[in-house]
């Protein structure tokens, strides 16, 4: 009888490290070796894609599952040493580019390339508000509502938009005010507005992040 020898798999390669949340993101990064969980959501934290702390994005533990999909490739890149792809080269929203002249369909006629519009990184959610920090569910998208329209004022975009909900304070501990906060995004031009709950049905506004498209670009 013969034995069948049976490899056993690899190690990931972020065993044994850090495994941090983007604050208000469901991006995972992972720490250099030796970085330190942070009790609550910081910005010092040096991450394999930046290992300069002071300008790592905020993060928080996380003490889920990993898996890839859910990696920060630039940090998987980082700990595989391999090089940073090419920058994609941007074409103008809306304009054509003519494709080589042997590019021609079955009846001879020439092939069109239209670019996709330009995609926007959505900024981050504010870590902290009065010197206290917030704690931020996942973005969801937005109710739809029969009565309004949920086309972005801005770019046009058909939405509807992206939301997030936060809160400061612990809902088990007794005596501590609990506040609440609400955000809202444009899935497109990522323009963002945040709010702190002031009752029932009032919104106050405590921060606002301008639009990165230009104006109308939806529509």
């Amino acid at each position: 009888m013969s034995a069948l020898a049976t490899e056993a798999p690899a190690a990931p390669l972020w065993v044994g490290r850090l495994v941090v949340r983007a604050a208000g993101q469901p991006l995972l990064h992972i720490g250099t070796e030796g970085a330190m969980a942070p009790a609550a959501p910081m910005f010092t934290v040096p991450l394999e894609c930046c290992p300069d702390a002071e300008f790592a994005p905020g993060v928080r533990p996380w003490t889920g599952p990993v898996n890839v999909d859910r990696l920060c490739a630039a940090c998987l890149r980082a700990l595989r040493s391999e090089l940073a792809p090419e920058p994609a080269r941007l074409v103008a929203a809306g304009t054509v580019e003519t494709l080589p002249e042997q590019d021609l369909d079955r009846q001879g006629r020439r092939l069109w390339a239209v670019p996709d519009l330009p995609s926007y990184s959505a900024p981050s959610l504010p870590a902290e508000h009065g010197g206290q920090p917030i704690l931020w569910s996942e973005w969801i998208e937005a109710p739809k509502l029969s009565h309004y329209s949920s086309a972005c004022a801005w770019c046009g975009d058909a939405g509807p938009c992206v939301m997030a909900g936060g809160r400061q304070g612990n809902p088990l501990s007794k005596g501590k005010l609990l506040r609440w906060f609400v955000a809202y995004r444009c899935a497109y031009c990522q323009e963002m507005r945040v709010y702190e709950r002031a009752g029932a049905a009032d919104l106050k506004p405590i921060a606002y992040f301008k639009p990165k498209s230009p104006k109308g670009a939806r529509v």
